[in-house]
């Protein structure tokens, strides 16, 4: 529920939401209530394919991803920051970034105790900078009890305000300012009246909040790596599938035909109508695939059968081929290689790890994009960039704001994140890797630690360990080795 013009008058502050962005992202949340405009068109059904991609996505970019803070000197930093990026990102990174993908984007905040991702129904963007970075926003919490709705909002800006130094001289300082008031209402698509936040049950947020020396919001929106031809103007973002409504109503439309055929294809016995007065007059039960379509010879004087069999036919081949074609269409659109999805299966038939990397490298190099949403090399050459980054710069300093950690404790932490690599294929690696190895030009113990998880030591010990029983199994001179 967005309260636009309520928010926008109790705060006095304009939000950045156009029309089209706000039937747009109105039109996900259909589609994700399995509730397309089109269902009339496709017999009230959908298949509703819009899950599969976004899923598929969402399982390539978070697969095999682990992120580890170190501190980069002794203290309690690193230690609770990993607690709640486990408890609060991790745990949950397929879900999260799931939301993330299929609306364009999602808000991580701070909640009270670690991090939550809005949906971009939950916020409204009130500035943003020349790259498009929202830099304050108002945020929506909502609860019922009995009969009331109750509703939040938490304006989340920068402010430069005028002060004193020690020195008596002027200063202006960039502070950083939350204000939170709270909405009582009989219904539940109206903000209602402005309460005090005791009424509520977030009586323990203070109305107005200040902090300083915050370098970045404590809130970091992140938005797909996907150009928004929606509304080109607006910070938010849009989903890789948006520009593939027309081919999903099309595919509805075709799933939906293929399935009425399948079900109308039984063979049918058409008979005479006297063969259905018989049998009802003694109690006779006909099975489901007799018809009754009144006299058959009727008028030609034949003499025909009463009984005739009709067989019809199914258009499975034409049908499957216009359902790949917009498989097709929708996963190129998304990103996705040339026959991603089919209808029966894969048809790209790759007999080699190399040749499996050249048909799938659009599929990564797209997961590899979403991704760099996340983590990437900074621009200036120096550590690393990215929403991870930047969710843990929050939790950083909410620990220090409130008192969890010591303020000596800040920034006090270096973050490492890792993903799969979705190119790289184990066994022909393995096997190039225990080559180099056999022709010494990589130590052996080396391989037992990439290829079969060992630690050094024990990969060494292994090693040495080798080297001697094949030493001593070796034929001596002397005595005992004489033949």
């Amino acid at each position: 529920m967005l309260f636009k013009t309520d928010a926008e008058k109790a705060f006095g502050v304009e939000t950045y939401l156009s029309p089209e962005m706000d039937a747009a992202i109105k039109l996900w949340g259909q589609l994700e209530s399995g509730k397309p405009p089109w269902l009339k068109e496709s017999d009230g059904r959908t298949v509703a394919f819009w899950n599969t991609i976004v899923e598929e996505w969402a399982k390539l970019i978070t697969q095999n991803i682990d992120i580890k803070a170190q501190g980069i000197r002794s203290g309690d930093m690193p230690e609770k920051m990993q607690k709640i990026i486990d408890k609060y990102f991790l745990q949950n990174a397929k879900d999260d970034i799931h939301a993330m993908v299929f609306f364009g984007g999602v808000m991580a905040k701070w909640d009270g105790s670690g991090i939550e991702f809005l949906r971009p129904d939950m916020f409204l963007v009130t500035e943003f900078d020349s790259s498009k970075e929202v830099q304050a926003a108002i945020f929506f919490s909502y609860y019922s009890k009995g009969k009331k709705f109750y509703t939040k909002a938490e304006w989340h800006r920068f402010e430069e305000s005028t002060r004193q130094n020690e020195a008596g001289e002027s200063e202006t300082v960039r502070i950083y300012h939350v204000s939170t008031k709270a909405f009582k209402s009989d219904n539940q698509d109206d903000v209602g009246r402005e309460i005090p936040l005791s009424q509520t049950k977030w009586a323990d947020i203070e109305p107005e909040f200040w902090a300083e020396n915050l370098e970045k919001p404590l809130f970091r929106y992140i938005k797909c790596p996907v150009y928004n031809f929606i509304d080109s103007d607006s910070p938010l973002g849009a989903p890789c599938f948006a520009n593939c409504m027309e081919e999903f109503r099309a595919l509805d439309i075709a799933m939906s035909t293929l399935g009425k055929e399948t079900k109308n294809s039984s063979p049918m016995m058409i008979v005479d109508q006297s063969v259905i007065q018989y049998a009802t007059m003694n109690g006779i039960e006909l099975p489901e695939f007799v018809a009754d379509v009144g006299n058959l010879d009727a008028g030609n004087g034949t003499g025909g059968s009463p009984v005739e069999q009709w067989q019809p036919t199914l258009q499975v081949t034409s049908r499957k081929e216009g359902i790949n074609f917009y498989l097709s269409v929708i996963g190129f659109k998304c990103g996705f290689d040339p026959g991603y999805f089919v209808f029966d299966g894969q048809s790209i038939q790759a007999t080699t790890a190399t040749q499996v990397r050249v048909t799938q490298k659009r599929t990564a190099d797209t997961a590899l994009s979403y991704r760099d949403v996340l983590d990437k090399p900074n621009s200036n050459g120096e550590g690393r960039t990215g929403a991870i980054h930047d969710i843990a710069y929050i939790i950083n300093a909410m620990l220090v704001i409130n008192g969890d950690v010591a303020p000596t404790e800040n920034e006090n932490y270096e973050l490492f994140c890792s993903f799969a690599d979705l190119l790289k294929n184990e066994e022909e690696d393995a096997a190039m890797d225990l080559q180099l190895a056999n022709q010494g030009y990589m130590a052996k113990w080396k391989w037992l630690v990439l290829h079969k998880g060992y630690t050094e030591e024990e990969a060494k010990q292994m090693v040495q360990e080798a080297v001697e029983e094949s030493r001593s199994n070796e034929p001596q001179e002397g005595l005992f080795g004489e033949e």
